[in-house]
């Protein structure tokens, strides 16, 4: 079975996958903790006025939390101007109630007024990044609250009194408090949205953004946008939460001040930021502590101050981290998600010689001129745009075809680049890449390779030249398009989200092959044609890394405890799985062992017979020239020669910069 039966989207065969005992409880488990929580919900709406205002104090809060958590445990964005946007979301329902809106119309009102708030204060403030970002809307919630304390339809510092919530109708009294109900439902499409996110494919995506920012641009996601869309989301929950806050009685500028802030900000961490249980918690806590510690305010504060630098100190992943903890030393541990055993590709385990240690002219088994495996000498005799042998029926991952009929898959003309610093790394260079070859990008430290590098793949603008990939000028694209155009690439230094499995790293780099992704990320689980893309996702990912020789031991390992040849396979097998025209290689041995250079090696060969481009930079030499077809020198910025390797190799200039001959 070839990697590419596996393919997006597709339908996995009755019987593919392991079976799995808990598997078949886990709808019936969701099912059992809805009942429970609108039971839960029917007990508080018939309880006292007392409980119900602490309770839905809580509640309020928790949305809040959950909201604030979406931005800051998911892309590390630490939002302080939470509270301004939960004050516009309570003060717009108020003032617009007064002037006869219907309260129900007043909560898509909310939503989305608050979204495009928080929209815009996202697009101001991802300028800039960390302390700035948190600097930026925490100014954000001092001018609300200075405005609303103010201005005189506001009504100042003393604030205005709130709607009053309707009563169910006779036939429906008897559950008890309408107000608690909408609360309780509004809490629940909540946590059904951020913990649907949390189960999509997106989320890898907005962990890599947080974590491996041009991992995800590299494999096609709009990175910015998509920061700005999650903000978005995550202001229009707090703006829902005022709508239900507004309900409760009188509302003041004092309760929305940056203090509002900063304990948002406790309850995320306190519960265990980037969990789904921990933004309850803290809220639950936060919020009950005044009640349950009924003493003096001044040493409430401080009391509930030395709790959270003590969880902070002692404690840092908060107390679902705790228990998550002990859970796993207790033995228990939900097993990864698999694919699909069918869909793994086993590569026979390597006993040739590497390429390191080879002399110069022979392949893999060390003889002269042979055409084993589809070994490099055997490709230097091919027409130029050949693609081998063995590919009409065997297609695999990374074959995407195509292309314009022209021999030249990628074309750079007259590129210059210079760094604000003043230090020109590229000058006028020019560069063609023939289709279907595997083109080496040789040159001493500071030659500009990386730069080069970074101009085709998009995360850098020539300051003059054009590129052109396929046929289609792309100098101007930024990094996220380039996917589209086929391109794809890794880094000298693996740039992996650490905290997720092998598996879960692999499938960001199906982001741009995948419709919709983020569209449908806030009701992911419940749509029959998202589970079966994401099915398809993890078995695509599984055949990626089975191509590049890892199995499924790997799979499930978190990236942070695989060790520094697996992680490098890893991130190799993300840029094949966006299936590329053209693979574009970042020191891909560095730091690996000799087995796992002759990996690397089957995987190009493998991806040449498919018609994929691979442009490899590297030091080690033996293998550039063993492995390419043609070969690129520059040397401080500047082309020094260019053509057939054995030309370049034998080139007396490139023998005097580079190979010290």
């Amino acid at each position: 079975m070839t990697a590419m039966d596996a393919t997006v989207g597709s339908r996995q065969p009755r019987g593919s996958r392991r079976p799995r005992p808990w598997a078949r409880w886990i709808p019936l488990g969701w099912t059992a903790l809805v009942v429970a929580y609108l039971v839960a919900t029917y007990r508080i709406a018939n309880d006292s006025l007392y409980v119900q205002s602490v309770v839905l104090t809580a509640a309020i809060f928790a949305i809040l939390a959950v909201s604030l958590d979406l931005v800051a445990g998911a892309t590390g964005l630490y939002s302080l101007g939470h509270a301004g946007l939960f004050a516009l979301g309570a003060y717009g329902t108020t003032l617009l109630n007064q002037h006869g809106w219907h309260i129900f119309l007043l909560l898509p009102v909310s939503l989305v007024g608050v979204g495009l708030v928080g929209i815009v204060l996202g697009t101001v403030s991802l300028r800039v990044s960390g302390l700035y970002f948190a600097i930026m809307t925490f100014i954000f919630t001092l001018v609300v609250t200075v405005l609303l304390s103010n201005l005189e339809f506001t009504g100042g510092l003393q604030g205005l009194p709130g709607p009053l919530f309707p009563d169910f109708p006779p036939a429906l009294s008897g559950l008890g408090s309408s107000l608690a109900w909408c609360v309780g439902l509004i809490l629940l499409a909540t946590l059904v949205v951020v913990w649907s996110i949390r189960s999509s494919p997106l989320y890898p995506v907005l962990l890599a953004i947080r974590d491996a920012e041009p991992f995800a641009a590299a494999a096609g996601v709009r990175t910015s946008a998509m920061k700005v869309g999650v903000f978005g989301l995550s202001a229009a929950l707090a703006g829902m939460a005022g709508w239900a806050f507004s309900f409760l009685g009188f509302i003041s500028p004092g309760q929305f001040n940056w203090t509002v802030s900063v304990n948002l900000l406790v309850m995320v961490i306190l519960g265990g930021i980037n969990t789904r249980l921990g933004p309850l918690i803290g809220a639950a806590f936060v919020s009950a502590f005044p009640v349950v510690i009924s003493i003096d305010p001044f040493l409430q504060e401080v009391v509930l101050g030395g709790i959270f630098i003590l969880v902070i100190v002692l404690f840092p992943t908060g107390i679902v981290g705790v228990v998550s903890t002990l859970a796993r030393r207790a033995g228990w541990r939900r097993p990864p998600p698999e694919a699909p055993a069918s869909t793994t590709v086993d590569i026979a385990p390597v006993t040739q010689a590497p390429l390191a240690d080879r002399a110069p002219g022979t392949n893999s088994d060390g003889a002269p001129g042979s055409d084993r495996d589809g070994a490099p000498g055997s490709n230097r005799d091919r027409a130029p745009g050949s693609n081998g042998a063995g590919t009409s029926s065997d297609a695999t991952l990374g074959s995407n075809g195509g292309g314009n009929g022209s021999d030249a898959a990628l074309v750079c003309r007259g590129i210059s680049f210079r760094y604000p610093t003043g230090t020109k790394a590229v000058d006028d260079v020019d560069l063609v890449v023939r289709r279907g070859t595997i083109h080496g990008l040789i040159g001493p430290n500071g030659s500009g390779k990386s730069t080069l590098v970074n101009l085709i793949s998009g995360q850098l603008r020539p300051d003059s030249g054009t590129i052109e990939v396929n046929g289609h000028l792309v100098h101007d694209a930024a990094a996220w398009s380039r996917p589209k155009r086929g391109i794809m690439r890794t880094f000298q230094t693996a740039v992996l989200v650490q905290e997720l499995p092998a598996t879960e790293n692999v499938t960001i780099g199906l982001y741009s092959k995948v419709g919709h992704i983020a569209g449908r990320a806030a009701l992911w689980p419940l749509l029959p044609g998202a589970r079966r893309d994401q099915r398809g996702m993890r078995s695509h990912a599984a055949s990626a890394l089975g191509m590049t020789g890892l199995d499924r031991r790997w799979a499930g390992a978190l990236i942070a405890d695989l060790p520094h040849g697996v992680e490098q396979l890893t991130q190799l097998a993300a840029a094949c799985a966006g299936q590329p025209s053209i693979l574009v290689l970042d020191e891909p041995l560095a730091g690996l062992s000799r087995s796992e250079i002759e990996q690397v090696s089957q995987v190009l060969r493998r991806l040449q017979r498919d018609g994929v481009t691979v442009i490899v930079i590297e030091h080690q030499t033996r293998f550039v020239f063993e492995m390419c077809q043609d070969v690129t020198v520059l040397a401080a910025g500047r082309l020094v020669a260019s053509g057939p390797a054995a030309e370049v190799r034998s080139n007396d200039r490139v023998r005097e910069v580079y190979l010290g001959q």
